[in-house]
């Protein structure tokens, strides 16, 4: 009877434990299951609107992608006007790196439909715009080759100084068009010296490096400050074509100093 008796007084007290916890726990809930509802809720919110934010920058891309081909077909069906339309709107509304692309483009597309003027200030706002720098200076570059095609040598000159420095990523292009633009000019000693000075540098892209070897071939050879002082690029040959021939020592002569 006594074991009996012991094991409902075990069952009861377990019952009213667990009672006491559940009472607990409904307590608790009452209390901060609205915070609980809120985090979880908070939680799985967050995680769709990654997912969405996701697929909504994918479906950004993919639209801007089609809308590039589309504008690219254009030019590549000679509508360059029509392109040049399609390609300044992308570069206007682009989120990506289609808008740097776009800009190249809408360039390229207004110089193929004769307007030059447009091009060159489509790539000046490049140069101006919030792009990485890589893409700045390349905008720089590229508008500076359009006014060297428009036979403007000193406005070149004067845009390509800050990409000749020494950490441009465009320095070595800069340099070969800065030596166009001083051959144009008329400034022959300065294209000398900017196509020495790019043969110098061992990062010179090899192409680059056999052009500004053929080039400064065709000018006349390196600068002439590289010759003896007060000596011309002709004037070593004709001096020792004047100096007399030595005079060979007489049979048995004993050299000075034996």
């Amino acid at each position: 009877m006594r074991g009996r008796g012991s094991a409902n007084t075990d069952g009861f007290i377990r019952e009213v434990d667990e009672a006491v916890r559940q009472d607990q726990w409904l307590k608790l809930w009452k209390q901060y299951g609205s915070y609980l509802v809120g985090a979880a809720l908070a939680v799985v919110i967050g995680t769709a609107a990654g997912v969405g934010w996701r697929g909504w920058q994918e479906s950004q891309r993919l639209e801007e992608a089609r809308r590039y081909a589309a504008a690219q077909q254009m030019l590549g069906q000679d509508r360059p006007a029509e392109a040049a339309e399609a390609f300044a709107a992308l570069a206007q509304g682009a989120s990506s790196g289609y808008r740097v692309l776009a800009r190249l483009r809408t360039a390229e597309a207004q110089a193929e439909a004769g307007d030059q003027p447009a091009a060159t200030a489509t790539l000046e706002q490049l140069a101006a715009s919030d792009a990485a720098p890589v893409y700045r200076s390349l905008g720089e570059l590229l508008a500076a080759q359009r006014e060297f095609a428009n036979a403007q040598p000193t406005a070149v000159l004067t845009n390509l100084e800050p990409l000749v420095g020494i950490n441009d990523p465009w320095r070595h292009s800069a340099l070969e068009l800065r030596a166009l633009a001083q051959m144009q000019s008329g400034d022959t000693a300065g294209a000398r010296q900017t196509l020495d000075d790019l043969l110098a540098d061992p990062l010179t892209p090899p192409h680059l490096g056999r052009r500004a070897a053929e080039l400064l071939a065709f000018l006349g050879g390196p600068p002439a400050a590289q010759q003896p002082a007060g000596l011309t690029a002709e004037e070593p040959a004709a001096q020792a074509a004047e100096e007399p021939a030595p005079v060979p020592a007489e049979e048995g002569a004993v050299a000075e100093g034996d």
